[in-house]
């Protein structure tokens, strides 16, 4: 059955298999980290350990998810990301047994690897699978998925005070391993993109390996989600004692904040799924929210609100930025040749690990210097370079591979 007749009691099984998937993959990104903190006085890690340690993870994580999508179109979607999910779930689990920087090094590396399969499988079952009427409410539960597993992982902590750093850790790693299973046997509802692809490649012709990742579009997407992630992790990570230091609120009010900005952005998301699904014009949805996103983000930055309208204000520019990211997904879908949805969401999205690698010194720095109010000011920057962007993806994307792309 193709994905345009599929019906929508099976869109819903695979779309929620999917989406829960992506759900583990930030659950396992953030339970990583909040473990190394839970382990680092007993077994001598500083601080600084911690942020290397993350760095490995993020930098394996980027250099591999290309590789990744090429195993992807090459062996399958549904195997590569049982797969990834079974790595990154025993790399969590390897924490209970290590006891130096050289171990816990070992490990961030098989937790970045596990975690390079993501997006390349999940786009390219998404894609192959799912009702074309529907991929846009598709991705935005994919991404809200993520939400909600970054929301999850301080679970860690109460495992931790209940059976210990080893018990947490081994229990820590069973939703990975679940979830292994689960995709592994659902071979008749994932379809094999590879399938189409070969059908598509027949049609149009094989699409050039060399000049793939050269294409000007393919490019500006990899620079869109390295400057997207920079945003994203600078707030996550900085903006609590940002807002602390810039408006005078504790840190529990700040922290409150934060929840709200997130919550708001996976409101965003829902909202913006729809939009997808309904619109041809997938450039203005996203040009237009992140304009509203930076515009919205200029009075915090400025320190032009009252710390009681502060989460209203961060409310609705996490809406604005979320309501952006399925038709995000599809701009860069429709970027994609034939036959090479893995290769392409591999190569253009590990710019999230990119930007997640390099921002977090440069806020940091930002941080010890006294000027936490730079961070807002530079995320105010990236909303405008990243609609821009957008703008110029659109007019370098060629109207045959927009075509060609129903894959």
């Amino acid at each position: 059955m193709s994905a345009a007749s599929a019906p929508l009691n099976r869109d819903v099984r695979v779309i929620s298999l999917i989406g829960v998937a992506h759900g583990v993959s930030h659950y396992y990104q953030l339970a990583f980290a909040t473990m190394l903190l839970i382990v680092r006085q007993e077994t001598g890690l500083s601080f600084t350990d911690v942020g290397l340690l993350m760095a490995i993870f993020y930098g394996v994580s980027g250099v591999s998810q290309t590789a990744a999508g090429f195993a992807v179109d090459r062996f399958g979607a549904r195997p590569i990301l049982a797969g990834g999910l079974a790595v990154i779930g025993c790399a969590l689990a390897l924490i209970s047994v290590a006891h130096s920087f050289a171990g816990f090094a070992a490990i961030a590396v098989i937790g970045g690897l596990g975690n390079a399969v993501f997006h390349p499988a999940d786009f390219a079952l998404l894609n192959a699978s799912v009702n074309h009427g529907r991929l846009g409410r598709a991705y935005s539960i994919h991404g809200v998925g993520g939400s909600l597993g970054w929301a999850a992982a301080p679970v860690m902590f109460f495992l931790d005070s209940m059976f210990g750093w080893v018990g947490a850790a081994l229990i820590g790693a069973l939703p990975g391993l679940i979830l292994s299973v689960l995709v592994w046997i659902h071979r008749t509802e994932l379809v094999d993109h590879r399938v189409k692809a070969r059908t598509a490649a027949t049609q149009h012709g094989p699409t050039a390996m060399i000049g793939l990742f050269l294409q000007p579009a393919i490019l500006l997407c990899l620079v869109y989600f390295a400057l997207l992630s920079a945003t994203t992790v600078g707030i996550q990570q900085f903006a609590v004692p940002a807002w602390a230091s810039m408006f005078g609120i504790s840190e529990n009010y700040a922290a409150l904040c934060l929840i709200v900005f997130i919550v708001g952005s996976a409101g965003g998301v829902l909202v913006g799924g729809i939009f997808a699904d309904r619109v041809r014009r997938h450039d203005r949805v996203a040009t237009l929210g992140l304009l509203a996103a930076g515009a919205l983000t200029v009075p915090v930055a400025a320190q032009a609100v009252t710390p009681a309208l502060l989460p209203l204000l961060l409310a609705l520019a996490g809406a604005a930025g979320g309501i952006t990211n399925p038709s995000r997904d599809m701009i860069v879908r429709n970027a994609t040749p034939p036959g090479a949805s893995g290769k392409v969401f591999g190569f253009v999205y590990s710019g999230l690990d990119v930007g997640s690698f390099l921002a977090p010194p440069v806020f940091g720095l930002l941080m010890s210097s006294g000027v936490p109010s730079i961070i807002f000011w530079i995320a105010v920057g990236l909303y405008l370079v990243n609609a821009a962007l957008v703008l110029v993806i659109r007019q370098t994307t060629a109207p045959t591979v927009v075509t060609a792309a129903a894959e």
